[in-house]
């Protein structure tokens, strides 16, 4: 056995207590005696922590470590909870205490024992490569630690938010996935210590510093990308909660993107540039109505923004674009293009339109009309692809609507079932609440058995008749696809104002983003800051994804994170053990931790990137038998 490792190791249990709230705690150390010049002295090898095991098994936790450190095999099969314990001592203590050497430094041939090969400790590296140098770029780490974060918490913000992009998952899956599968600590520097509430306080950090976060990302990626804020797009999402999120006053019940009508809702509002840059973030209770959301949106961005020189142009839908909030724009200085809300406030004509666009081999056609009124532009648009999905939308619900009254009035005329008048009645009114669009297309009259009674509880029904009114119907069906556009952009196009509008899909893509790839949905958090806390690492995290993506599309590569992200997967970085002779034919154990060689597609993906192709350095730990 190595000399180092012969000096007697032993487990300390250190009892402390918090000055400022009297709690008292317990954890564990491992120490070793070494002799000083002043005498036998004990050195603290690693912090264990509170470890849930009892003082008699100290010595075979401890002999274990030994086992591992040496390369012994183990004769006696060690308890699971033990061997667990140990090999994540070992791991530390080889990490703090045997010496990084470059693969240079070290003969190119050598004799190696190849029985004694063994590949282990695989993790994920390649997308974690990619986040980390966007990260770097963005100098996050060097901006929370101007203000006072320790080197230990940036770290784990970091893996963190990563694990978001990577492994979207709880705090505590993400700390299983950064401790155990990735090698995202070793692209960071591994924490001095960490514990599961370290991942939980990562998220408050983060999110005590939301405002200033934000402020720094939107002027770095403006430097970064040379970014107009002509042009802003503002819209909003929400995600559900998982449990009751009693403690939570946002959480509450309301209109579900997801259709989870069951569950409490968390509203979050984003504003984007045109090139779907996200500038600002604001985290509403579920029930929040759209409109009221503009103008404290609207003045917290101008506090991340330089002053601006010229008025800048809104973009919102329909949802938002209230005749009060069109005019707090206006007395505010901002141009705004919206989809207009209700009618339109002219006649529908669609003789003489303009055709902006015509592909038919993909379908789309798009035909657009400018109409002046009261000093504003209106765009009367429409949309062949749009039309085709609205008419199929509306075919498929006539259908059911159909269906249903057509069972209606078997009921009514089978002599068996004796249905009362007033019963279909109610029936029928159900089936219009709940188709709506296609009822104000049909008139639909119940026809009475007996119409000398009186007492209508009493009547029963004859027959059910419908028809369709074919002027509403035709009406509807011409004026599918259509929508309107307003504006006080008097200056630009039609094809300029519909452009514009439709960069709205940006703001669409970014939260497709945020439920499908970062871990928006659903919140499993109770509290509101720890959920609020939750949101926002999503949308730091795809302030992230947002720079890989547009990064490759300036290459002409269109492909998702997701598809990156899968692609990345099968490059890694593991250790290989060997045993072998040095110089003095001494046996010496030796593990050389290096990464798999990238690939042609991950080459291909870091240099589009312009980040390095090799990631990490190999490294290798020596130690004597």
């Amino acid at each position: 056995m190595h000399p180092y490792y012969r000096v007697l190791m032993f487990i300390r249990k250190v009892k402390k207590s918090n000055g400022r709230n009297n709690t008292k705690y317990e954890y564990l150390q491992i120490v070793e005696s070494v002799r000083t010049e002043k005498g036998p002295r004990q050195r603290l090898l690693l912090n264990l922590g509170p470890l849930p095991i009892r003082p008699e098994q100290y010595s075979a936790l401890i002999c274990r470590i030994e086992e591992i450190l040496t390369g012994q095999k183990c004769f006696e099969e060690p308890d699971e909870t033990i061997e667990r314990y140990a090999r994540d001592a070992a791991k530390n203590i080889y990490r703090k205490k045997s010496t990084d050497t470059e693969a240079a430094d070290i003969e190119a041939y050598e004799l190696v024992n190849t029985q004694s090969i063994e590949v282990k400790e695989p993790r994920s590296l390649g997308a974690e490569h990619v986040c980390h140098e966007v990260w770097k770029e963005l100098g996050l780490s060097d901006f929370l630690k101007d203000r006072g974060v320790g080197e230990s918490m940036l770290a784990v913000i970091e893996a963190i938010v990563i694990g978001r992009l990577v492994e979207p998952a709880s705090e505590r899956h993400t700390q299983d996935w950064a401790e155990k599968r990735s090698a995202v600590y070793e692209l960071i520097g591994y924490p001095a210590r960490i514990t599961e509430h370290s991942y939980y306080r990562a998220g408050d950090v983060i999110l005590k510093h939301k405002d200033e976060l934000e402020k720094h990302l939107a002027k770095t990626e403006c430097g970064l990308f040379d970014l107009s804020d002509k042009i802003i797009l503002f819209d909003l999402t929400n995600s559900y909660f998982e449990g009751q999120a009693k403690a939570n006053l946002k959480a509450q019940f309301g209109r579900s993107k997801e259709k989870r009508s069951d569950a409490r809702l968390l509203t979050l509002a984003l504003i984007v540039d045109s090139l779907g840059f996200a500038k600002y973030s604001e985290l509403f209770a579920g029930n929040q109505s759209e409109p009221k959301t503009l103008v404290d949106m609207i003045a917290k961005l101008e506090s991340t923004l330089p002053a601006k020189e010229e008025k800048r142009t809104v973009v919102i839908d329909a949802g938002i674009a209230t005749q009060e909030n069109i005019e707090w724009l206006t007395n505010n200085g901002y141009h705004y293009i919206a989809v207009n809300r209700g009618g339109a406030p002219f006649e529908m004509n669609f003789d003489n339109m303009t055709v902006l666009r015509d592909d038919p081999q993909k379908g789309i056609k798009i035909e657009v009309k400018r109409v002046i009124v009261n000093e504003e532009v209106y765009i009367l648009t429409r949309s062949e692809r749009k039309a085709a999905k609205e008419s199929a939308m509306l075919s498929r619900v006539e259908k059911l609507f159909i269906e249903k009254l057509e069972n209606q009035k078997k009921m009514a005329q089978n002599p068996d079932r004796s249905r009362l008048y007033f019963k279909i009645v109610e029936s029928i009114g159900r089936l219009k609440e709940k188709y709506p669009k296609v009822a104000k297309l049909y008139s639909i009259e119940v026809i009475a058995a007996d119409d000398d009674v009186s007492d209508i509880k009493k009547k029963k029904v004859k027959d059910v008749v419908w028809e369709k009114k074919s002027d509403e119907y035709d009406s509807e069906v011409e004026e599918h696809g259509t929508y309107v556009l307003r504006s006080n952009r008097f200056d630009l196009s039609d094809a300029e104002i519909w452009e514009t509008y439709i960069m709205l899909n940006r703001i669409e893509n970014a939260f497709r983003c945020l439920k499908s790839s970062l871990g928006f949905r659903p919140v499993f958090h109770q509290t509101e800051s720890r959920s609020d806390a939750h949101l926002f690492i999503s949308v730091l995290a795809y302030h992230i994804l947002h720079i890989i993506e547009h990064r490759l599309r300036l290459k002409g590569d269109h492909r998702s994170w997701a598809t990156v992200r899968d692609c990345l997967s099968t490059h890694g970085r593991v250790t290989v053990s060997y045993k072998m002779k040095d110089k003095d034919g001494q046996v010496v154990n030796r593990s050389t931790r290096l990464s798999t060689e990238p690939e042609l597609e991950h080459d291909e993906i870091y240099r589009r990137l312009g980040i390095p192709t090799k990631p990490l350095p190999r490294r290798v730990l020596e130690k004597s038998l």
